[in-house]
């Protein structure tokens, strides 16, 4: 589905009229991700795999070929193409590369339209995501997405034939594309440290020691419940803003954030070179605060903690009506989106753990729910998944020594012959109280308490899994302790990870882990 009317723009930085196509592909280019967002929030249903592939296409085009025969009033109709047409050219620019651009041609009494222009070197016209929308209508064949995807995908593969190792380049679409975090800046590092070590001493202060379920999203409401407490008004608030108990307020619903839907802390340093108003000038709200941002993620939530909190009250006393905050607390987690196996795929793809080949793979397995939302709990899992941790059975097993005997197994494998484990033996006592093993030719012996012959004793497991890491020098990888949110009356495997203390820093901010 080509468009053949002659001018096509691309985006510029130049000042433009209001009705130019360079001002309007602008427009369209800062509205995209609102489109985006809006079809995955409000528009399609909660399966709707947001894959950013063929199977989302087949899923939308299946969408709107129902919601057309609907009834749909036309301004919600007009607002579902719209959003659409955003996703759909998102997709078909992961196939062909290329950028957002916009044709001049009219179309239901707009100036023109966006289109995608693919990688240049691949020579083709460009695309009219509309255009395309209006061909699937007519044709209902339920594959008018697919069979334009398979044109672009063959006219890549041909290209990569003739030269080994190309690949299309997408240009980066603000807000849409993952990118790289932030670095850490010595203000946050010094701030996170500081408000975890004080943790202790804000419960007291805040909850008078009463606390359970750390870390877990209902907490948020008590958190909301304390903050009305103490602030009558913003103004109240704004004065205390430096004391302990707000900045430990912001802390602690910034690593709920973190720990539940895998953010990352950032910080955007003052920057006098800063145009007013941009990031780092003193004017914008993000500059010399920190906040909680989802950076490696499609539509990824942020968040200021301290703007979250102020909004809970009214500006003033008397009249002052609070700020609207439909779901509270609690509600910031709407905006931001958990991880899942792709994320976790193309993470550990990134930091090098695991090959593209495996992670395709692992994903292909997993197809029907790769794309669907990781609890916390459920992270760890994922990572096991991939081969890159080991799992402790946390309910009962069929015999002590052989659970002893796999566990063991599975950490050994991953070191690569790093080390070797064999001759592993659980003696003593009425359940078995002493485990043997030998490690590279060397006994090693570790005390274990158990009730019953059913349950494997995980403290003793936490402190043996060291002896499967490799010999400190050249290969620094170990096993890490993943901690992460608990839901209540459950019960879970014990994950240890394994990986290199650079991995595991990154791990533990872009999942929402504690790796010890």
């Amino acid at each position: 589905m080509s468009v053949l009317a002659p001018t096509v723009f691309r985006m510029t930085a130049e000042t433009q009229p209001e009705n130019s196509p360079p001002h309007l592909l602008q427009k369209w280019s800062d509205e995209l991700p609102y489109q985006i967002l809006l079809l995955e929030r409000l528009l399609l249903p909660e399966d709707f795999p947001f894959d950013y592939g063929p199977l989302s296409l087949d899923a939308l085009e299946a969408h709107l070929l129902e919601q057309e025969n609907s009834g749909e009033e036309n301004e919600k109709w007009a607002e579902l193409v719209e959003s659409a047409t955003a996703y759909l050219g998102e997709v078909l620019l992961g196939v062909a590369g290329g950028a957002w651009g916009w044709n001049t041609r009219p179309v239901d009494g707009r100036p023109g339209q966006p289109v995608i222009c693919p990688d240049p070197e691949l020579e083709l016209s460009p695309v009219a995501p509309m255009l395309l929308i209006s061909y699937a209508l007519r044709v209902r064949t339920g594959n008018a997405f697919a069979e334009e995807m398979a044109r672009l995908r063959q006219t890549v593969t041909a290209r990569q034939q003739a030269i080994p190792g190309w690949q299309p380049v997408k240009e980066y679409t603000p807000l849409v594309d993952p990118r790289v975090a932030r670095p850490e800046e010595p203000a946050l590092s010094a701030w996170l440290a500081e408000r975890s070590a004080g943790l202790s001493a804000w419960v007291k202060d805040a909850f008078d020691g009463a606390w359970r379920w750390n870390y877990h999203p209902g907490t948020l409401d008590w958190l909301e419940a304390v903050v009305k407490q103490r602030f009558a008004t913003a103004t109240e608030f704004d004065a205390a803003r430096d004391e302990p108990f707000v900045q430990g307020a912001c802390w602690y619903l910034g690593e709920v954030i973190r720990r539940n839907k895998g953010a990352v802390w950032q910080y955007i340093p003052f920057d006098p070179d800063a145009e007013p108003g941009a990031p780092g000038s003193r004017e914008n709200v993000w500059t010399e605060v920190p906040f909680v941002d989802q950076p490696d993620k499609r539509i990824g939530g942020a968040a200021i903690p301290l703007e979250c909190l102020r909004e809970l009250l009214p500006e003033e006393d008397g009249d002052g009506a609070p700020n609207e905050r439909r779901r509270g607390l609690k509600g910031e987690l709407f905006w931001f989106k958990a991880s899942s196996y792709a994320h976790v795929g193309a993470l550990l793809t990134r930091l090098g753990m695991v090959s593209r080949e495996k992670a395709d793979h692992v994903l292909t397995e997993y197809a029907r729910f790769a794309h669907e939302e990781l609890p916390p709990h459920e992270v760890p899992d994922a990572l096991e998944a991939f081969g890159v941790a080991v799992s402790a059975h946390a309910d009962d097993v069929d015999d002590l020594e052989e659970s002893y005997t796999s566990l063991l197994k599975e950490a050994e494998a991953l070191t690569d012959g790093a080390v070797t484990i064999t001759d592993v033996k659980l003696h003593g006592g009425e359940y078995g109280e002493i485990l043997e093993f030998t490690r590279n030719g060397v006994l090693v012996t570790q005390d274990t308490e158990h009730h019953s012959f059913d349950y494997l004793d995980h403290l003793a497991i936490s402190e043996f899994i060291g002896h499967v890491d490799p010999d400190p020098g050249d290969d620094t990888r170990r096993f890490y302790l993943a901690d992460f949110v608990h839901l209540r009356e459950a019960t879970y495997e014990s994950y240890y990870v394994f990986a290199t203390p650079e991995q595991a820093t990154v791990l533990e901010k872009e999942l929402g882990l504690d790796l010890r």
